[in-house]
């Protein structure tokens, strides 16, 4: 064997490990990432696969045993903003309790998990339980809508630059 040909056999080699491993790296860690409403209007469809879901903890549904690391409680949709005017699927009022998801998790607490926060799950559902194995805390002051500049209080206004009407007098109007 000559040298060129040693040199393209021991490339493609190392070529085809390495793409080897970047798709057993990309298949083990892909997951389908949708919230408990979409979970519900599909319900069993996904069942055993990897999921990441997006939901709120119910309200006294938490059960927390600090020596075992064992974590009990379930999540329910996130309810829309009445504020914000955005088109997204929701469950009907009626079907509200029918997405609630039980979820068991063994781990560290979050320092943000509680009650009626906004949680993300990853995991698979086993026979209507969902087996978590990542537990994620959402921080909502980082995700809230910017208020529209005439929603704003005068001084916040004045703050970002909105440009407000001014009297002939040169005085500030109130808004």
């Amino acid at each position: 064997m000559d040298r060129k040909t040693k040199f393209a056999f021991g490339s493609f080699v190392i070529v085809g490990a390495v793409a080897a491993l970047i798709w057993t790296a990309v298949s083990e860690t892909s997951a389908y990432f949708m919230t408990v409403e979409e979970w519900a209007a599909s319900r069993g469809a996904h069942d055993g696969q990897p999921l990441r879901l997006a939901g709120r903890v119910a309200g006294g549904s938490v059960e927390w045993d600090p020596a075992t690391l064992d974590l009990a409680f379930a999540i329910v949709p996130i309810p829309p903003k009445t504020d914000v005017h955005m088109p997204r699927p929701v469950v009907a009022p009626e079907e509200f309790a029918k997405a609630r998801l039980p979820v068991r998790y063994n781990g560290i607490l979050p320092d943000m998990f509680g009650e009626d926060r906004d949680v993300i799950v990853e995991g698979r559902v086993h026979e209507g339980v969902f087996a978590a194995e990542t537990l994620l805390t959402t921080c909502p002051s980082k995700y809230e809508a910017e208020l529209e500049p005439e929603a704003m209080p005068d001084a916040a206004a004045a703050a970002v630059g909105t440009p407000r009407e001014t009297v002939p007098d040169g005085v500030v109007a109130d808004g």
